[in-house]
């Protein structure tokens, strides 16, 4: 089967399913459903950012935590995922290092779908 038509298959798959109410997450490559792997590129934007949101989200709580850097983490795929990441930040004049899970639902944002 050609690699085109392997993606097709794929997503017509998980399309049908969808359509029948059932939720289908596929792991990539090297990954275990429901198992921790760790994150390749920590720099990465979005990561950096879920990082920030940890603290801001933290900083609701009345601590005064001052995000400076992700700096590891790992993914945990289930119906969305989870990211345990490990968090340097300021309190006050101390530096130091926290871990923050954060929850990220996946979304289909666009749906195609091959009529004939």
């Amino acid at each position: 089967m050609a690699l085109g038509q392997y993606h097709l298959f794929l997503v017509m798959s998980a399309a049908l399913l969808l359509l029948n109410g059932v939720s289908v997450t596929a792991a990539p490559e090297g990954e275990i459903l429901g198992g921790w792997t760790p994150i390749k590129n920590v720099n990465d934007l979005h990561v950096q950012y879920l990082g920030k949101y940890a603290v801001t989200a933290h900083i609701q709580k009345g601590t005064t935590l001052k995000f400076k850097r992700v700096i590891s983490g790992k993914t945990q795929l289930v119906n969305g995922i989870n990211y345990r990441l490990v968090i340097e930040a300021l309190n006050g004049d101390n530096m130091g290092k926290y871990q923050a899970v954060v929850y990220e639902k996946i979304k289909l944002d666009s749906f195609k779908r091959l009529l004939e």
